[in-house]
């Protein structure tokens, strides 16, 4: 059997190189920038999505305000005020009849259950 010529001799002659430190330096830095990239890139994105969240609570609360104001400005009129008191005091005109449902009494004594369970 012949030896094939070059084969065996490369694998032995070939000497390993220690990496030069200024390139060691270098490889770090790249490495460095490139974590600092998308470690701030994904506090971008996190941060885009909660705006994008409180831009839609602050959406809802000037609903709310608008809501409010307008209730503001219904609750000095005469009308509101005897919605409210039949609503929830259950008042009457004279000559005026008051009708206590079934599904009103349940709802009464709810309310009243929840409210002696917190006591």
């Amino acid at each position: 059997m012949e030896k094939k010529k070059g084969t065996l001799s490369k694998f032995k002659t070939k000497k390993h190189k220690k990496m030069n430190p200024a390139k060691m330096l270098i490889i770090a830095v790249v490495l460095f920038v490139i974590a600092y990239f998308i470690v701030f890139g994904i506090k971008i994105i996190k941060l885009n999505a909660e705006k994008k969240e409180v831009e839609q609570k602050h959406q809802e609360l000037i609903h709310h305000k608008e809501v409010l104001l307008k209730e503001y400005s219904n609750i000095s009129t005469d009308e509101y005020i005897e919605m409210l008191a039949r609503r929830e005091l259950k008042l009457v005109k004279p000559n005026e009849l008051l009708f206590i449902l079934p599904e009103d009494i349940e709802k009464a004594k709810e309310s009243e259950d929840d409210g002696k369970t917190e006591d």
